[in-house]
């Protein structure tokens, strides 16, 4: 992990701007090197392609969380003087974060940046991941959910990577314009630590419907950004793979996103925060669920538009569980 903070400082940011940027440095690398990974991935409005070095939105995200995590775990081993230096790296890349990405006339954050530094002024779920990391402050998050609730993000069976009233939309296309389980997922967790539910609900049941018309019940990798109509199915897409760990990871932080599990194994805790079934499952039960060194069973379950949860078992080491219903 020190390792990896290392790297962000020293090598990931190629201009000493605060952010990390990527190039291909090999003949044979990657231009593009984000998880959207096709050569065609990072675009301007005008659909030219981006040139490299290019800063990524979501990873300044994920290098605001690495920073912000590691601080509280130092602190918690007594490292108080490092841990106060990483803090203020992570407030600092959060200001940066705000000042380069932020787009006033959209109510959104850019996809990312160029060589020149100018914004990638795109409507992608790149965004999303903002929410994920923690990045940005509340009013910000409610603005990006609002964004990504819109017709033009939403396709009926997930959010879509590139918004379709983008003029390089293409909902047959790898990043531009298909949706990604995974992607999905971790935007819908963000949502949940933000406290917006009913898009995380709406994103679950989506998913799921999609997944009933796909082979084995199973998320791809990807399929189209098709909108979805009635008595429809998503729009496969020919050579996703099927099965995919990311896609088949999706369910379960979905889960966790709708049953508002926050496990803190070195507080010996688990928060349940406002747990919610979706309207066609009535019962679910949870054995074993590892937290550190102890393991719970959990039951849930649902009367009209409530749900319940019962801690039935704790073994191992003491576990601390709170179930909170807030407003």
């Amino acid at each position: 992990a020190h390792a990896a903070l290392k790297w962000i400082e020293s090598y990931g940011d190629l201009d000493r701007d605060g952010l990390v940027e990527y190039k291909k440095r090999s003949p044979k690398g990657l231009t593009n090197q984000g998880w959207k990974d096709s050569w065609d991935a990072n675009m301007h409005r005008d659909g030219s392609v981006a040139d490299p070095p290019i800063a990524l939105v979501e990873v300044q995200g994920y290098c605001y969380e690495a920073q912000y995590r590691m601080a509280q775990l130092l602190r918690h081993f007594g490292e108080t003087e490092y841990a106060d230096r990483l803090r203020g790296r992570a407030t600092e890349l959060a200001k940066k974060i705000e000042e380069s990405f932020w787009m006033e006339s959209e109510s959104f954050y850019a996809m990312g940046l160029d060589a020149k530094k100018r914004q990638l002024q795109v409507i992608s779920s790149n965004a999303g991941h903002l929410l994920f990391t923690r990045a940005i402050n509340r009013e910000r998050a409610k603005l990006v959910v609002q964004r990504f609730m819109r017709d033009d993000m939403e396709s009926g069976w997930g959010w879509r990577t590139l918004a379709s009233s983008e003029r390089v939309f293409n909902p047959l296309s790898y990043h531009r314009g298909s949706v990604w389980p995974h992607d999905n997922s971790l935007v819908a967790h963000g949502m949940a630590l933000y406290g917006f539910r009913a898009p995380v609900q709406k994103v679950f049941d989506s998913l799921f419907r999609a997944a009933l018309t796909f082979r084995d019940y199973r998320l791809p990798e990807l399929f189209c950004g098709v909108q979805r109509h009635e008595h429809d199915e998503p729009v496969h897409y020919p050579v996703s793979c099927s099965p995919q760990a990311w896609a088949s990871g999706s369910f379960f932080l979905l889960l966790t996103s709708i049953l508002g599990l926050r496990p803190s194994a070195w507080r010996k805790e688990l928060n349940i925060v406002n747990p919610v079934l979706p309207n066609w499952l009535d019962f679910l039960h949870i054995k074993n669920l590892r937290i550190g060194e102890s393991r719970v069973t959990l039951e849930f379950t649902r009367q009209g538009q409530r749900t319940f949860c019962n801690v039935l078992d704790v073994s191992g080491e003491k576990l601390l569980v709170n179930v909170a219903f807030r407003k």
